[in-house]
């Protein structure tokens, strides 16, 4: 009897690491470029667009940069962390598989993109320190900038970090998006090609 929950005991042990250090390295496989590039359309592109940022890319002389899923999934608790993890995964996969990425309007969503998949708690669990007074006085005047955002905190006023940040985390997103969308020829070769893709699409 000994023999067999000794046995049961070390088997289950045995089942646990491997599910958790097991499920740790799908997480960890799962939360940056190039995954995240399998289901976003453009994603090379908007990729490049955090790899040159000075701030928050690999680019930052302090060399701090931070992963697509440090910004974009939230750190309030492992548990949201892991079912928005799920939940934007599985809405990204439908979506590339379904829709035509083509016909969505990339420099409108980026507002929506903002709202939806851009956490405050991502923010704070890098910037722990912007929000704290020192000795109960606001002294630095980065907290004095932060003042409204800690006064509207739960009331209908409430801010969210992008509001005032919007452009944080990717170098000139939006004009990466403009030649994207409205790409020009650089050359006669470029020109063609793209001349007679546009006669095949008609």
């Amino acid at each position: 009897m000994k023999n067999t929950v000794l046995k049961a005991v070390v088997i289950t042990a045995l089942v646990m690491f491997a599910i958790f250090f097991g499920g740790y390295e799908v997480v960890k496989a799962t939360s940056d470029y190039p995954f995240c590039g399998s289901c976003h359309e453009w994603d090379g592109a908007i990729a490049q667009t955090n790899l040159a940022d000075k701030v928050h890319g690999p680019s930052n002389q302090k060399g701090v940069g931070v992963k697509c899923t440090d910004c974009h999934l939230p750190h309030d608790s492992f548990v949201n962390y892991i079912f928005t993890k799920a939940k934007n995964g599985i809405s990204e996969g439908l979506t590339t598989l379904t829709k035509d990425p083509k016909a969505k309007d990339w420099i409108a969503n980026r507002a929506y993109a903002r709202e939806k998949y851009t956490f405050d708690s991502s923010c704070l669990n890098c910037h722990n320190n912007i929000l704290k007074s020192q000795d109960g006085n606001i002294t630095r005047v980065v907290n004095k900038m932060h003042l409204k955002y800690i006064e509207f905190k739960g009331t209908k006023n409430e801010m969210k970090c992008t509001e005032c940040h919007k452009h944080v985390g990717h170098h000139d997103l939006g004009k990466m998006l403009i030649e994207q969308k409205h790409k020009t020829a650089q050359n006669w070769d470029e020109w063609k090609k793209m001349h007679d893709s546009k006669a095949i699409a008609k």
